[in-house]
C-alpha cells in the first residue's frame, strides 16, 4: 500500500488533515487538533450549511473556515471561489491585515505560492487569486437605494459568483445583504452556507440561525459508575456532561482558586477531551441535521481558560454588564428586560373581559400598514393607562381600507394615527376620507425619525406626526412592562399580538460619522412587528388632549366564546 498515495489523497479531500499535516503556521503556532479535538468534526465537515454560536476567542472558527475556505481553492473543489462578507469594510481590511496576509506569509509553500497577483496589478485588500479561484472579501452594507422603493442594494453584492460564502459576525449584519450574497452562489454545484458570529439579543442574528440548525453542543464523559444515556442515546457505563447546558452547577473549585468542570453525577472533573470516546458533538433535533449543521461554543472549551474566572463574572458582572458575559463568554444570546418585552410580560396585561365586538367610546386607533394591515384599538384610561380593545388583522385585498372605517365606526374612534408608508397614497386617500381636516384632524400619518429630539409634533397642515422612533419603542415598552396596559382575556388574537409585541430588541450601535452611540430597536424573530408598531400608533392617537379617558366601566359588548363544557 502506497502510504504516500493515501497521504495525499486525504490532504486532497480532508482540509484538517492538510492543516495538520503540513502543519499551516498561525501565529498562535502550527496548526493541531491537540487540545483543540472539538475541532475535527467542523473541520470534516463537507454538507451545505453549517453554523457557529459562540463565545470570543473560544472556538477559532474564522481561522477554520479560513483554512477551508484557501484548502478548498488550491484544491481545486471551489473553482468559481469563496467570499468572505463582514459587515463593512473596516472589518475586510482588518481581517486582511490581521489575518490574511500573516498567513500567506508564514506558509509560502503550502499557501504563499498559490496566491497570486490579479492580472493587470497587485492583489487589493477585497480581492486575491488563490490558483485558478477567486477569494472575494466584502462588506455586508447597503448604502443605495434601488429607485423610489425601500430596497437597498449596493454594487459589492452583484456581478460576481462563487461557491462558499461566510458571513462572519451575522448580527452586524443586514439580513437584505445575506440574501443577495447568497444570490451569487446559483451557478455553484457547492452553495455552500458558513454563518459565525458572537451572539447579541435572543431570536436575533446568529442566535436566530442557531435555532434553524440541528444544535450540537459538545458532551464531555466521565468515567464514574452507572449505566446512564450518551448524548446520542446509547446505554452504556459513564456519564456526559456539556458545561454549556450545565453551567454554572459544573463549575468546581480547587483548593488554590482555580477552576474545572465537573460530572453533573458525581463532581470529578471532566477534560474537553482525555482520549479517543470521552468527548463528542451531540446534535439537539437530528431531524434539522440535513438542513444545517450548528455548534455552540464557549470558552468553557477553551483550553487556556479558567472557568473559575468565568464563574466570577457571572457572578460579578464587570461593569455591571451581564449581557457581555453570557453573549461574549458564554457564547449565548441574551437580551435584557430592559432591552426586549417577553411574550409572558406582555400577557400578564391581560384581564378577565373577552374581546369586545363594539364600544361607545371615544377610543383611540392605531394601523400599520402593509399588504395585510394590522389594527390596534382601545381607550385611554385615567392616570396615562391604556386598556386595547382588538388588534385585528385585516387580510390583503382591495377592501381593506373600508373594513378599517367600519372598525372606527364600531368603536367609535376619534383619533388615528396611520402608518405613512409603503403605501403613502392609500392611506392620505384615507385621511382625507376619515378625518382629515384641517382644523382639527382625527387622523394622522406618522413617520418615524432617528435624529427627532423632541417628543411628538402634530402638523396639521401636513396631517404628519412625526415622532423620535426609539423614543415612541421605549414608551410603548414602558407601558408594558410597568403594567399600564390591559388586554383583553387570553386568546389567539391576543397572544399573536403579545407574540409580535417582542419581536424587537433595543441595539446599541455607534454612529461613526458623530462618533456617538446611539440605541435603535431592530427586528428580531420572524421579523413580524406590526402590531408593536401599531400599538406605538395607538399611543400617539391617545397624546395629548386627541382623546377623551374612558371610565373602565363604561359599558361594553363583548364577543361570545363557544366551549365544549355543559353549565351546571
Amino acid at each position: 500500500m502506497n502510504t504516500d498515495l493515501i497521504n495525499e489523497q486525504m490532504m486532497q479531500v480532508d482540509a484538517g488533515y492538510w492543516a495538520a499535516q503540513w502543519p499551516i503556521k498561525l501565529q498562535a503556532g502550527p496548526f493541531t487538533f491537540k487540545g483543540f479535538e472539538y475541532q475535527l468534526e467542523p473541520m470534516a465537515f463537507t454538507g451545505r450549511r453549517i453554523c457557529y454560536l459562540k463565545g470570543r476567542q473560544s472556538f477559532g472558527a474564522t481561522i477554520m473556515e479560513v483554512l477551508k475556505d484557501l484548502h478548498g481553492m488550491i484544491m481545486g473543489k471551489y473553482k468559481m471561489g469563496v467570499a468572505h462578507i463582514f459587515p463593512n469594510m473596516d472589518e475586510v481590511g482588518d481581517f486582511s491585515k490581521s489575518i490574511f496576509k500573516p498567513l500567506i506569509a508564514a506558509n509560502k509553500s503550502s499557501i504563499g505560492k498559490y496566491v497570486k497577483n490579479v492580472a493587470g496589478g497587485t492583489d487589493t485588500t477585497t480581492l486575491k487569486r488563490v490558483r485558478d479561484a477567486m477569494l472575494f472579501l466584502r462588506g455586508a452594507r447597503l448604502g443605495q437605494k434601488v429607485g423610489d422603493s425601500n430596497e437597498n442594494t449596493s454594487s459589492k453584492t452583484s456581478a460576481f459568483s462563487c461557491d462558499k460564502c461566510v458571513f462572519d459576525e451575522v448580527d452586524f449584519m443586514d439580513p437584505e445583504a445575506i440574501v443577495k450574497y447568497i444570490e451569487s452562489m446559483n451557478m455553484s454545484p457547492h452553495k455552500h452556507e458558513v454563518y459565525l458570529g458572537n451572539p447579541s439579543h435572543e431570536d436575533f442574528g446568529i442566535d436566530l440561525i442557531f435555532q434553524r440548525s440541528d444544535q450540537r453542543y459538545w458532551f464531555r464523559k466521565c468515567s464514574c459508575s452507572g449505566l446512564i444515556s450518551t448524548p446520542v442515546a446509547t446505554t452504556v457505563r459513564g456519564s456526559w456532561t456539556c458545561a454549556e447546558k450545565s453551567f454554572p452547577g459544573c463549575v468546581k473549585i480547587r483548593s488554590d482558586g482555580t477552576g474545572y468542570i465537573g460530572c453533573d453525577k458525581c463532581g470529578k472533573e471532566v477534560p474537553v477531551w482525555a482520549g479517543e470516546g470521552t468527548g463528542e458533538w451531540a446534535p439537539g433535533y437530528r431531524d434539522k441535521s440535513d438542513y444545517m449543521y450548528g455548534y455552540r461554543a464557549s470558552q468553557l472549551m477553551a483550553p487556556l481558560n479558567d472557568p473559575a474566572e468565568t464563574l466570577e463574572s457571572y457572578v460579578n458582572p464587570p461593569f455591571g454588564n451581564l449581557a457581555d458575559v453570557y453573549r461574549l463568554k458564554l457564547g449565548r444570546a441574551y437580551s435584557d428586560k430592559n432591552e426586549k418585552l417577553r411574550k409572558g410580560d406582555v400577557l400578564m396585561c391581560c384581564g378577565n373581559d373577552g374581546l369586545s365586538i363594539k364600544h361607545s367610546g371615544p377610543c383611540a386607533m392605531g394601523v400599520d400598514v402593509g399588504k395585510v394591515k394590522h389594527v390596534v384599538i382601545g381607550t385611554k384610561l385615567p392616570k396615562d393607562k391604556y386598556e386595547i380593545l382588538r388588534a385585528i388583522k385585516i387580510p390583503e385585498g382591495r377592501d381593506g381600507w373600508n373594513q378599517i372605517a367600519d372598525l372606527a365606526r364600531m368603536y367609535n374612534v376619534k383619533s388615528t394615527v396611520i402608518d405613512i408608508r409603503p403605501y403613502e397614497d392609500e392611506a392620505r386617500a384615507y385621511q382625507a376620507k376619515h378625518g382629515g381636516g384641517m382644523t382639527n384632524p382625527e387622523t394622522f400619518l406618522c413617520e418615524y425619525s432617528d435624529t427627532q429630539i423632541t417628543d411628538s409634533a402634530f402638523n396639521i397642515n401636513t396631517g404628519v406626526v412625526k415622532v423620535h422612533r426609539t423614543g415612541i419603542f421605549d414608551q410603548t415598552h414602558r407601558i408594558i412592562s410597568m403594567g399600564e396596559l390591559i388586554l383583553p382575556r387570553q386568546c389567539p388574537e391576543i397572544e399573536e399580538f403579545a407574540r409580535q409585541c417582542c419581536n424587537c430588541a433595543r441595539f446599541e450601535e455607534k454612529d461613526k460619522r458623530k462618533n456617538t452611540v446611539v440605541h435603535r430597536y431592530r427586528p428580531t424573530g420572524d421579523r413580524q412587528e406590526h402590531f408593536r408598531n401599531a400599538m406605538n400608533y395607538f399611543v400617539l392617537a391617545c397624546s395629548g388632549h386627541r382623546v377623551g379617558t374612558v371610565s373602565r366601566y363604561k359599558t361594553k359588548q363583548y364577543a361570545e366564546v363557544d366551549n365544549e363544557y355543559e353549565r351546571v
